[in-house]
């Protein structure tokens, strides 16, 4: 697992600017159909959720796991970021669940990093290589909350 540190820095850079962030532009929604900056921060919680899940299950099998994905703007619409939650607590959220996904995946020897999966289009990842998807995923966003496209 290389990409450690990378995850490292980048929890640490979204602390900075989701805090350094003033809280009418953290929580315009661009239109309705579109996720404002809170929502993001959610989705990326639900994200690590997910993907711990999927971490952990390739770690305590030998077999190759199926991963399928999961409706994310149903999931950011039900959990209710937008209305329920205060950044600060998604925040701590998103650092915790990529605490746990930090821990289980430094115990990960080479073999593990190895492991395969199989995504729902067939596509075959190791664990390796979906922690790295995971880590651009997050980069992606942070670049939506800093208005980078």
């Amino acid at each position: 697992m290389k990409s450690f540190d990378r995850l490292e820095l980048l929890l640490a850079e979204f602390s900075r600017v989701v805090s350094a962030m003033d809280e009418a532009s953290f929580v315009n929604k661009p239109s309705p159909e579109k996720w404002s900056k809170m929502e993001i921060l959610g989705h990326l919680c639900d994200s690590a959720a997910n993907n711990h899940v999927r971490f952990m299950r390739i770690l305590t099998t030998d077999e190759p796991i199926r991963i399928d994905g999961y409706a994310q703007d149903d999931w950011v619409k039900r959990h209710g970021y937008q209305h329920y939650y205060h950044r600060e607590e998604l925040l701590l959220l998103w650092n915790q669940l990529n605490g746990l996904i930090l821990n289980a995946l430094r115990s990960a020897t080479e073999s593990d990093g190895a492991k395969r999966c199989v995504l729902t289009d067939g596509t075959s990842l190791t664990l390796d290589e979906l922690f790295e998807d995971y880590i651009r995923h997050a980069e992606h966003h942070l670049g939506q909350i800093r208005d980078i496209r």
